[in-house]
C-alpha cells in the first residue's frame, strides 16, 4: 500500500487512483514481493470493499474509534516525503487525504499529520529532537482550536508534552493501536543515535513489531540516509 501511494504521488497524485490499485492490491495482489495479500487489518479490509461497491474514497475510510489500528499511519511516510517543502497546514491535510481513504478517525488523521510534520522537519535538515519539539508546536498550533481534532488532544498528550524522549522502555507500549505506534517509533528514534539501532530497539520492543520498526525506520531512513541501512538488510 506504501508503494501504491508512491506510484500515485509521482504518476497522477490522484486519490481515486490510489484507491482502485488498493483494490488490485487485496484481489490480485499488486506490488506484493510474493503475490501474496496477507495479514489485512479489518479497518482496510472493510474500506477497500466500500471502494469495490462503489464508494467515494473520501468517506470510504472507517471512523469509529475503533478503526483506530495503525494502518494508514504504516503506509503514510510517502505523503511527508513528497510533499515535505509544502506549508505545514498543506502537509498536514494531505496526510489525512490520504489516511481517510481506509482510517477517517479523528485520531489516526492526527497521527498521520504529526508523522508527517516530523518527516518534513528531518528533510530540511532540523535534527531529530529539534524536528520533534518543532513538529508539537505546530501540531498543537493545526489542531487545538480545530474540532473535533481538538476533542482528541488528550489522547497525544504524551507526545505533546515534548516528554516523550524521557520515558522508560516499559512505559512504552507497541501495540497495534495508532497512538502506540506512533509513540513507539517516535521514542525508538529519539532514543537512538543510527539507523540500525532503531529499528532493532523498535523490533525488540514486540507486539507489532514489523509495523513499529516501519514507521520508526522512516524517520530513521529519513535521518541518517540510505547509506546507514545495513548492507546485508537490504
Amino acid at each position: 500500500l506504501m508503494i501504491i501511494t508512491v506510484e500515485s504521488l509521482i504518476y497522477d497524485s490522484q486519490l481515486k487512483h490510489i484507491g482502485l490499485n488498493f483494490i488490485k492490491w487485496l484481489d490480485e495482489g499488486y506490488w506484493t514481493p510474493h503475490g501474496c495479500v496477507y495479514d489485512v487489518g479489518p479497518t482496510t479490509s472493510m474500506a477497500i470493499y466500500r471502494i469495490k461497491k462503489g464508494v467515494d474514497i473520501s468517506i470510504s475510510g472507517g471512523d469509529d474509534e475503533l478503526s483506530n489500528g495503525n494502518g494508514s499511519l504504516m503506509r503514510i511516510l510517502p505523503v511527508g516525503l513528497y510533499y515535505w517543502n509544502r506549508s505545514t497546514s498543506e502537509i498536514i491535510s494531505l496526510a489525512h487525504k490520504i489516511s481517510s481513504i481506509t482510517h477517517k478517525h479523528p485520531r489516526s488523521l492526527i497521527s498521520c499529520g504529526i508523522y508527517c510534520l516530523m518527516v518534513s522537519f528531518l528533510l530540511k535538515g532540523i535534527p531529530p529532537l529539534d524536528a520533534y519539539h518543532e513538529t508539537i508546536s505546530v501540531a498543537k498550533n493545526e489542531y487545538e482550536s480545530n474540532n473535533p481534532f481538538a476533542n482528541e488532544l488528550p489522547h497525544f498528550k504524551r507526545i505533546l508534552s515534548g516528554e516523550l524522549l524521557s520515558l522508560k522502555e516499559d512505559d512504552i507500549k507497541s501495540s497495534g493501536y495508532v497512538i502506540h505506534t506512533l509513540e513507539a517509533s517516535l521514542w525508538c528514534f529519539l532514543n537512538s543515535s543510527s539507523y540500525k539501532e532503531a529499528v532493532l530497539k523498535a523490533v525488540n520492543l514486540g507486539d507489532d513489531a514489523d509495523t513499529t520498526a516501519t514507521v520508526t525506520g522512516g524517520l530513521a531512513g529519513v535521518c541518517y540516509g540510505y547509506d546507514s541501512v545495513p548492507e546485508d538488510w537490504r
